[in-house]
C-alpha cells in the first residue's frame, strides 16, 4: 500500500499553517494524529473501512464525527481528514503522524533520542550526558531511557544521526574481529 508523499506533504503544511506554533497545541496533535494513525495501522475493520470504495464518503465522513467525540479532534485535523476521505487519499493515515513529528522537531530543533545502559542510571548523569549531546548537535534532545542487560555495561546514546556506542558488548564485538584477522 503506498503513500500519495505529494499529498502527505500537503496536508502536513496544511495542519502546520493552521495550527499555532505553540508547543503544547502542537503536541496535542500529535497524540491525536498517532491515535489515528495506530488505527489505520493495528485496526483492521477501521482501515478496510475507510479503504473500501463501496463504502459511500457520506458514511465515511460520519466516522470524523465518532473520532471527534472519542478524540477531541481540532478544526484542522477535521479538515484534513475530510479531505483525505473525499479525495480517497486515506493511506496517507499509516504514517500522517511520523511525517508530523519529523517536521514539529525540525520546527522547535528538538531531536527524539535514546540513551540505552545495562543497568540504572541517575539523573545526573542522564543530564550530563544531554548537555554534551544537545551541545555536539546544536539542538535540544528529548531522550527515552532504556535498560538493555545484553549490553553488559557502558553506555550506547542515539539522538538523530548520532550513535556513541561505548558498550561492553561493543568493546567486545571489536575485540573478536581484531582478533580473528590475525
Amino acid at each position: 500500500m503506498k503513500v500519495d508523499k505529494k499529498t502527505l506533504k500537503k496536508v502536513i503544511k496544511f495542519l502546520l499553517k493552521k495550527l499555532p506554533k505553540e508547543e503544547e497545541v502542537l503536541i496535542q496533535t500529535l497524540d491525536k494524529l498517532t491515535t489515528i494513525q495506530n488505527l489505520f495501522k493495528k485496526n483492521r475493520e477501521f482501515k478496510n473501512f475507510l479503504l473500501n470504495p463501496s463504502v459511500p464518503v457520506s458514511e465515511k465522513l460520519k466516522l470524523i464525527e465518532v473520532l471527534d467525540s472519542q478524540l477531541g479532534l481540532n478544526e484542522p485535523i477535521k479538515e484534513v481528514l475530510i479531505y483525505l476521505i473525499t479525495e480517497n487519499k486515506v493511506k496517507v493515515l499509516k504514517v500522517i503522524a511520523d511525517e508530523f513529528k519529523f517536521e514539529v522537531e525540525k520546527l522547535f530543533s528538538t531531536v527524539q533520542g535514546e540513551i540505552i545502559t545495562a543497568y540504572p542510571i541517575t539523573d545526573e548523569l542522564v543530564m550530563n550526558i544531554k548537555q554534551t549531546v544537545e551541545e555536539k548537535l546544536g539542538k535540544k534532545v528529548e531522550f527515552t531511557i532504556k535498560q538493555d542487560p545484553s549490553i553488559i555495561g557502558g553506555v550506547i546514546v542515539r539522538a538523530g544521526s548520532y550513535v556513541l556506542d561505548a558498550s561492553i558488548k561493543n568493546y567486545l564485538q571489536k575485540l573478536e574481529q581484531q582478533l580473528t584477522r590475525y
